[in-house]
């Protein structure tokens, strides 16, 4: 049995078709979809638009990350204060580009889920924790051992951390399988998991592959989200060709920037000024 997992897409279409197109090749027979499908990057009906494909034609199972999480709450929210800035301006972006079919298929779906198969033991799977789509579980998070003990399979997958690694607690594993669209580390490569199941267990093997990296960077330009989330747009293209994440640290400079100059300072209203100050400090400009 081989399954594919696949998660964090971010709106990257052209990482995401490049790993469908090497899971077939690898005989791939399912495929497990963990959120995150949209957001950062331009155009998220060409994600969309592969991902109801996939839905339509071949076994594939759901859930939904933070990022969905975000664009439903907007909706339930529409006085929220998002804005054509480095801060806010890729949710607002994206928000703008969905429909109504793409919300209501993010509504529909959960934050988890558990594989079931004759002959193969279960195992669970989620974005964050089986609890928050943004929870990390990651080993500084105090509460990870306590949810691996307490897990009722031996296994758990869990996206939304952006990296590859496999970490066993007692008789337990969890494992991350990457980011497709804004992958940390190996420079930058669409990352995604292959499940190889056994009546034993299962066992990972992770890829990472090149892709047209410079199609996805151009189309910041035409879909205008250069222009409306400027700094936001060359972290996340900065991500694409390294590998190398600054979008978090460049946010809590920026915000503390802006309270040390302005006196206070209130997300998502941090003035463009910060933000390239603090890009600068991080070596992206």
């Amino acid at each position: 049995m081989k399954l594919a997992v696949i998660g964090d897409i971010h709106s990257n279409h052209m990482a995401l078709k490049r790993c469908i197109e090497h899971a077939f090749s690898q005989n791939a027979e399912e495929f497990i979809f963990l959120g995150d499908y949209i957001s950062d990057c331009p155009y998220p009906h060409k994600t969309m638009q592969i991902i109801y494909e996939m839905k339509d034609k071949y076994h594939c199972s759901f859930i939904r990350g933070n990022r969905e999480d975000y664009m439903l709450h907007h909706r339930e929210n529409p006085n929220e204060r998002w804005t054509y800035s480095s801060a806010s301006g890729n949710l607002l972006y994206t928000y703008e580009n969905l429909t109504k079919e793409d919300l209501d298929f993010y509504e529909s779906l959960d934050i988890k889920g558990i594989y079931r198969k004759e002959g193969y033991p279960p195992f669970r799977y989620c974005h964050g924790s089986l609890t928050s789509s943004k929870e990390l579980l990651l080993p500084d998070n105090e509460n990870l051992e306590s949810i691996m003990e307490n897990l009722d399979v031996d296994l758990l997958i869990s996206g939304h951390a952006h990296i590859q690694e496999s970490r066993t607690y007692g008789n337990k594993k969890l494992i991350h399988p990457g980011s497709v669209g804004v992958p940390w580390y190996y420079n930058g490569k669409a990352q995604y998991m292959i499940l190889h199941g056994e009546k034993s267990g299962w066992n990972e093997e992770f890829f990472q592959l090149d892709y047209d990296v410079e199609t996805v960077k151009k189309e910041y330009e035409t879909s205008g989200l250069n222009e409306k989330a400027p700094y936001w747009a060359k972290l996340t293209k900065h991500v694409l060709d390294t590998g190398d994440d600054y979008m978090s640290p460049c946010l809590e400079l920026a915000m503390k920037l802006c309270k040390e100059k302005e006196g206070s300072v209130t997300w998502p209203d941090i003035p463009e000024k910060y933000w390239e100050i603090a890009v600068k400090q991080y070596g992206i400009l």
